[in-house]
């Protein structure tokens, strides 16, 4: 897996989490890219390939914040900290990180499940 760090994370994918929450959710976006490509990631790769694992990865990232904030908002006071989640068309939690990875790894074919 290509090493991405949180200056890339912040400054190159714009990711607005912190710092201790991306470290401890990396290693969690690393193993589902890892699964998800079939361990394909690790092998050598054409640098365009690399800089869209490391942006999938920090997709991924975003995504598993999103899942453990519970969806997405639909509304949010900020006085009465009231909070309401959209219901119906949120997407599941699965759903969320493979599209976050398919958004950027979608063109390269590491997330074909087939024998190459």
């Amino acid at each position: 897996m290509p090493d991405v760090d949180y200056k890339f994370y912040t400054g190159t994918f714009h990711g607005k989490v912190s710092e201790a929450v991306f470290t401890r959710l990396k290693v969690y976006a690393s193993a589902y890219l890892d699964e998800r490509t079939m361990g394909r990631i690790n092998d050598d790769l054409p640098e365009n390939t690399v800089t869209k694992v490391k942006m999938a990865l920090c997709a991924v990232v975003d995504a598993y914040h999103q899942n453990e904030k519970g969806g997405t908002v639909a509304a949010e006071t900020n006085d009465g900290v009231s909070v309401t989640y959209a219901v119906g068309t949120a997407k599941s939690e699965s759903r969320r990180l493979y599209d976050a990875a398919a958004l950027f790894l979608g063109p390269t074919g590491l997330l074909y499940r087939g024998v190459m």
